[in-house]
């Protein structure tokens, strides 16, 4: 492969690992909120 094939290679897999990571991190961050949400609304509930 030529160096333009081999760079083309390497862009086309660091975007993806991008894009990999990007999705664990906004994935967790969901998660996390809704987690949250529900830990909110059942501490309301509870008696005092």
């Amino acid at each position: 492969m030529n160096n333009y094939e081999q760079g083309k290679k390497a862009r086309r897999i660091a975007s993806v690992a991008f894009l990999l990571i990007m999705t664990v991190v906004l994935g967790g961050t969901y998660l996390s909120q809704q987690q949250k949400a529900e830990i909110n609304k059942v501490s309301k509930n509870l008696p005092n």
